[in-house]
C-alpha cells in the first residue's frame, strides 16, 4: 500500500526591493607591488587558486550577536562563491596554490564613542561651574565698582580663593579636553586607513567645502565617526612566501556598510558581492554606492494536500 506523503509549500513566495532593503556599500581596492591581474591571450582572466588564512575579527566597542553567529568557516563558503565568480579557486594541492589571501572582518570602534563624549562633556561642565564661582566671587568683592585698582585687587583676591583643588580641577578638566579630542582624531584616522578612505577625504578636503559644492567630506567623516561592519581580504604571493620567506602583498580590497540598521550576518553577502568586483584590481578611488539588496519574502508555510508516493519502477 502506498504511503502518503505530507506536504508543505510557501504561498507568498516573492523577491521584493523597498528601502529597508537598501544600502549604501562603500568599497576600496589597491594593488601593490605592481602587480597586475594575469590575463590569458583572449583577455579574459586567468584562473588562480588560493588558500585562505584568517587574519582575525573585530567584535566593535559592544557584543554583537549578528557577528557572534558567523563564523570564519561561513565567511570562507560565502567568498568562495564569489572568488569562483572572478576565477579564483581554493588551490587542491596548498603547497601550490598561487595566492594566500587573508581575510579581516568586524565592526568598527567610532572616534567620537561614547567614552570621549562623556569625558568632554564632563570636563566642559567643570569649567562652567568654576567660571560661574568666580564671578560670583568678583561680584561680592568689596570695592569693585570704586576704581580700577580696586576692581584689580578684587580679581585677584578671587584668584586667589579658588583653592588647590579646584586649580587641580581646571587642569584635570584641561587634559581630558585634550585627551578626548586626540582620542577622536586617532580613532578617525585609525577607521579612515582601516576602510579605505583615507585618499577620499584628502581628495575632498579642498575649498569647494566652503563654497556649498555637496556634502561628500562630511558624508564621509559620518562614516569613519560611525561603527561600520566590514570585511577586507588581502591577496599574498604564497610561492614567494612558501619558497623565500618574503611576505609579498599583491592587492587588498575591503568593504563596509553602516552597522545602524544592520545586521553582519544579513549583510555579509552583499559586502562581499560588492568588494569580488575589484579583486585583484585598483578601485582608483572609494567607491561609495548607494544600493539594493534583494529581501525574499517566504510567506506564511501552509498545508497544500497530501500527494500519494509513487511505486518503484512507476513514472
Amino acid at each position: 500500500m502506498a504511503a502518503a506523503l505530507f506536504c508543505l509549500s510557501s504561498v507568498n513566495f516573492a523577491a521584493a526591493l523597498n528601502d529597508t532593503d537598501s544600502v549604501v556599500t562603500s568599497v576600496f581596492s589597491r594593488t601593490f607591488n605592481n602587480y597586475q591581474r594575469p590575463v590569458r591571450s583572449n583577455g579574459s582572466d586567468q584562473p588562480l587558486t588560493y588558500v585562505v588564512a584568517k587574519g582575525g575579527a573585530e567584535p566593535g566597542m559592544n557584543r554583537d550577536d549578528s557577528m557572534d553567529d558567523v563564523k570564519f568557516a561561513g565567511i570562507v563558503r560565502v567568498l568562495g562563491k564569489y572568488l569562483a565568480k572572478q576565477s579564483y579557486f581554493p588551490a587542491k594541492d596548498g603547497k601550490k596554490a598561487d595566492l594566500m589571501l587573508v581575510v579581516h572582518w568586524g565592526k568598527t570602534i567610532p572616534g567620537n564613542d561614547g567614552l570621549s563624549r562623556n569625558m568632554l562633556d564632563n570636563s566642559l561642565q567643570s569649567f562652567e561651574t568654576l567660571q560661574q564661582q568666580m564671578h560670583k566671587g568678583i561680584g561680592r568683592a568689596p570695592g569693585i565698582d570704586v576704581h580700577a585698582d580696586e576692581k584689580a585687587r578684587a580679581r585677584n583676591q578671587v584668584t586667589d580663593a579658588l583653592d588647590e583643588a579646584a586649580q587641580e580641577e581646571i587642569v584635570q578638566g584641561m587634559f581630558e579636553i585634550r585627551f578626548a579630542q586626540d582620542a577622536r582624531i586617532e580613532a578617525d584616522r585609525h577607521n579612515a586607513n582601516l576602510l579605505g578612505y583615507t585618499a577620499e577625504l584628502t581628495f575632498r578636503d579642498n575649498p569647494s567645502l566652503y563654497g556649498g559644492v555637496g556634502t561628500a567630506y562630511y558624508d564621509l567623516i559620518e562614516d569613519v565617526e560611525s561603527e561600520r561592519y566590514y570585511v577586507a581580504i588581502t591577496a599574498y604571493d604564497f610561492q614567494e612566501a612558501l619558497q623565500h620567506k618574503n611576505k609579498k602583498g599583491l592587492w587588498h580590497t575591503v568593504a563596509s556598510i553602516d552597522a545602524r540598521g544592520n545586521r553582519f550576518d544579513e549583510r555579509l553577502m552583499a559586502m562581499v558581492e560588492r568588494a569580488s568586483r575589484y579583486f585583484g584590481r585598483d578601485s582608483g578611488r572609494l567607491i561609495r554606492q548607494f544600493e539594493y539588496t534583494p529581501h525574499i519574502d517566504f510567506g506564511e508555510l501552509k498545508q497544500i494536500g497530501l500527494v500519494e508516493q509513487v511505486p518503484s519502477g512507476q513514472k
